[in-house]
């Protein structure tokens, strides 16, 4: 196992960046930990006694939960009590030698704390804020709880998963919670480039429900030009055939012939060459009038061969073609392993553990970022209040002592598993 060095990379996009983390659970966590793995320095904030919820969530590899630890690399942490005058005017603080604040509360509840927006612009007005909340800071359904599978709901997304004629089926991913992060990391890398050229800070309001909406694409689109809701077609394609899944002999297999290219390649392999040159099929509008017929064809002819065989054969052809693998299966692919997408790090509480690398690549550095492990709650209180803010040793034990700030106040199983009020 390749164990990652614990040194940052110091070219890597975002280093000298400061993101002031109040985010938890997926929502906003995922969104500061593409931040992080871009270099960016990022400081999550938990209180003391109410630590981030997917600390306590099993199973756990070792003292540290599997959810905490995959949305929370390369982070600092730092144990504040908000519910003080005193904590919040540190985190004021902290906003104030940030250049990045990022939150996920419902609206109304970082106003409460003094921590909002207006808040931190009045001390830095360059801050970049970026909220995220289920429906947005306004709105008819601003406030509202929500979570992914209802966020899954309301967009429609749920409508068009699921086999046809079948009930709609909640998406395996979170993506609903994952889209709204990635929006808010474009949106505050969008923000950087305005403040570079202007000066001027931003509030980003990013609802997780229209992240999602903007995730329809051409399914929107065709509501939009035909007034019709597209249906549930399970793996297969609202308005193309042969793409999609298909029984072979021996299991099944995920095909993609929808482009005149990959249809007469495809037919090719399947020794009909024939049936590219028909005229019912010979281009993608010739198929789509004729998409029943195509699918059963395309059904036929797979059920010929083994998994094996069509795979050979579909390769040999250039024609994109996957196995169905499980997550596990997927996760040990070679291809998955040479471009660093499992790595093996130092985890405090665990020991060595694999865990998910960073997506991006860069030409200047080609080689995968480093991955540092996923912090222990408070674990970086004293160090950033003391390099971050000028504390003194002093100070730092008088705030602990108080217990405004706490300095990994929870140890082992006992960080992690115990209840969160």
């Amino acid at each position: 196992m390749n164990l990652e060095a614990s040194s940052r990379v110091e070219d890597q996009p975002l280093i000298g960046l400061r993101v002031l983390d109040f985010t938890r659970v997926l929502a906003g966590p995922f969104c500061t930990m593409i931040l992080a793995d871009l270099g960016a320095e990022v400081i999550k904030i938990e209180g003391p006694d109410t630590p981030d919820y997917t600390r306590t969530i099993p199973p756990f590899v070792g003292d540290v939960s599997h959810y905490f630890l995959s949305v929370n690399r390369n982070k600092k942490a730092v144990a504040l009590d908000l519910k003080s005058v005193e904590g919040r005017e540190i985190a004021l603080e902290l906003g104030t030698k940030s250049d990045v604040v990022v939150e996920n509360f419902r609206p109304g509840v970082m106003q409460r704390l003094g921590l909002d927006y207006p808040s931190l612009r009045a001390r830095k007005p360059d801050i970049i804020y970026c909220s995220l909340s289920g429906f947005g800071q306004r709105g008819t359904l601003a406030g509202r709880a929500s979570v992914d599978t209802v966020v899954q709901a309301l967009s429609g997304a749920m409508s068009v998963n699921g086999e046809a004629g079948g009930p709609a089926i909640k998406l395996g991913l979170p993506v609903g919670d994952l889209a709204g992060s990635m929006w808010a990391a474009v949106g505050v890398l969008a923000a950087l480039h305005k403040r570079d050229s202007t000066g001027v800070g931003s509030h980003i309001d990013v609802s997780l429900l229209d992240s999602l909406v903007g995730l329809l694409s051409y399914l929107a689109q065709l509501y939009l030009v035909t007034g019709e809701s597209p249906d549930r077609v399970g793996s297969n394609h609202q308005t193309v055939p042969a793409y999609g899944r298909y029984a072979v002999k021996d299991g099944y297999l995920v095909l993609a012939a929808q482009m005149d290219s990959f249809w007469a390649k495809f037919c090719a392999a399947a020794e009909r060459p024939d049936l590219a040159t028909d005229v019912r099929f010979k281009t993608v509008g010739d198929r789509r009038e004729h998409y029943a017929e195509v699918e059963q064809l395309v059904s036929d002819l797979l059920g010929t061969k083994t998994l094996e065989e069509w795979m050979r054969l579909l390769e040999a052809a250039d024609v994109p073609y996957a196995p169905i693998l499980s997550v596990g299966e997927a996760l040990e692919q070679t291809n998955i392993h040479e471009r660093g997408l499992v790595r093996g790090v130092e985890q405090p509480g665990a020991g060595v553990v694999r865990v998910l690398g960073p997506v991006l690549k860069f030409s200047e550095d080609p080689s995968p970022s480093a991955v540092l492990s996923a912090p222990a709650l408070g674990q970086h209180t004293r160090s950033v209040l003391r390099d971050v803010l000028g504390l003194s040793t002093t100070r730092i034990d008088a705030l602990i002592k108080a217990g405004t700030a706490a300095e990994e106040a929870l140890h082992g199983a006992t960080q992690n598993r115990r209840s969160i009020p």
